[in-house]
């Protein structure tokens, strides 16, 4: 017991010498022999690895209880995660980048506050939990032994009970391929019954599933870098692996903006100084895209394959594609439907703020209902945007252009006055073709066009117009 105390002691003068510009001087009164070891708790949603953002604090800093030690990126959203207790943070176990397993510690607090068993009750329990872990293992590698070993070649990464091998085994299915289509490393029976499901509406080409199989060759070629996908970018992954086998269909429609684009101007000379914010065609859009989709309800929707069904919300939770330097991510703005398009504005900077400093929550990601991605504020005339997330529509908006067109919609040309110079832009209509038909996007479309055009005035405090 004396060497581990002189040992925290030692711990938190090296910590201290080292933050000459924090502390001039070691207090030895608040060190209380109690070195406590920081756990990453399980965070829901099913994630079980995050990567670390940014440590909030750092070796030598003091820590209040709930206070944020560091903020911490899932495949869904940022997190911060708080201390349990008050004290110094005495050592970090990773660094910023690193990957952090839930279950695992990250760092050590010397605390004042009371710690049951002085942590090591903590640190006692943990051995009994890993004892029970390794004979449970010992367990299913004698219940293996009845398997043939054929069906035991998988992937290290990969998991699953000797039920789902047996069943893999009798099926002939590769648990390998299971793994690669789903992007899951644990395979449950459930996912054997939805890759049977999906072998047998041909959705799969075995050839093409057993190419996991296959080393990667690259001697002939000069690498820069082998890069593995994580946190945002392996959430894209997998949701475009999802959204792969999804039969979708696009419409596109150019669009006159022409008093789309005065009519915001009005409105900024209006409000600028008032909100100190500028109104973007984006968030007009917005607006104009969930009153329209009041008569398309179909549109923004669901689907559940397990199910064969839709569902259909009242909520306009619309998705915003934001590019960022850590990837792309897709927030969405809340109820757009009952918020006029000063509030919109205001959203839209707050997430785009949020996603570029990775801070955006769980639930600034989750319950969207339909998406729009904005390729043309970056470059594009023309995109076929990819659905995700079960929803039923996504829309693509290109960037402006300058196009020649005869005026009032005249299919002659009489003389040259007859041609007007206005500035278009194209929406592309991304949708489920499993239960959305061409002729509803198209009416959509339609309808969404007759409403730009025709804009003469617009109140951006209106919730209704």
């Amino acid at each position: 017991m004396i060497n581990k105390n002189m040992s925290n002691i030692l711990k938190r003068i090296f910590v201290l010498r080292n933050n000459t510009y924090r502390n001039k001087y070691i207090h030895t009164s608040g060190i209380n022999f109690k070195i406590v070891k920081c756990k990453l708790f399980d965070i829901g949603e099913g994630i079980s690895e995050v990567e670390i953002t940014q440590w909030n604090k750092q070796e030598g800093d003091q820590v209040l209880e709930m206070e944020s030690i560091l903020t911490v990126q899932s495949d869904k959203a940022a997190v911060d995660i708080t201390s349990k207790y008050s004290g110094v943070l005495v050592k970090k176990y990773y660094n910023e980048k690193d990957m952090l397993k839930v279950g695992s510690y990250f760092c050590e607090i010397d605390t004042t506050d009371e710690v049951t068993d002085s942590g090591d009750g903590e640190e006692n329990k943990n051995v009994e939990e890993i004892k029970k872990k390794e004979l449970k293992k010992e367990k299913m590698e004698k219940s293996n032994d009845n398997i043939p070993k054929s069906t035991l070649k998988i992937d290290n990464s990969i998991k699953a009970s000797p039920g789902v091998k047996k069943k893999a085994l009798r099926l002939n299915i590769n648990l390998n391929s299971v793994a690669e289509h789903l992007n899951k490393k644990i395979i449950s029976m459930e996912d054997i019954d939805y890759y049977i499901k999906l072998k047998e509406s041909e959705k799969i080409d075995d050839k093409k599933s057993n190419e996991s199989d296959m080393i990667e060759n690259y001697e002939n070629l000069d690498i820069i870098e082998q890069v593995e996908l994580k946190g945002i970018q392996l959430a894209m992954c997998k949701s475009m692996n999802n959204s792969i086998n999804i039969p979708m269909f696009h419409v596109n429609e150019s669009y006159n903006v022409n008093n789309l684009i005065n009519i915001r101007n009005d409105i900024n000379s209006e409000i600028e100084k008032k909100e100190n914010i500028k109104i973007s065609i984006t968030s007009i859009l917005l607006k104009l895209i969930s009153n329209t989709l009041k008569e398309f309800p179909k549109l923004n929707s669901k689907f559940n394959q397990k199910k064969n069904t839709y569902t259909m919300f009242k909520n306009h939770n619309i998705c915003i594609a934001i590019d960022t330097p850590n990837g792309l991510l897709v927030p969405n703005i809340k109820n757009v439907n009952k918020k006029n398009i000063v509030e919109i504005q205001k959203d839209l900077l707050n997430l785009r703020e949020k996603a570029i400093d990775m801070k955006l929550s769980k639930s600034d990601i989750e319950d969207g209902t339909i998406t729009v991605s904005n390729v043309g504020s970056i470059g594009g005339v023309f995109a076929t945007p990819i659905i995700f997330d079960h929803q039923a529509c996504i829309i693509g908006i290109s960037r402006i252009q300058k196009q020649l067109f005869l005026k009032d919609q005249s299919n002659e040309l009489k003389t040259l006055d007859d041609i007007i110079v206005a500035n278009t832009m194209s929406l592309t209509y991304g949708a489920d073709h499993r239960f959305l038909d061409g002729a509803t996007v198209a009416l959509y479309g339609t309808k969404l066009k007759n409403v730009i055009e025709g804009l003469n005035t617009l109140d951006p405090y209106a919730v209704e117009f």
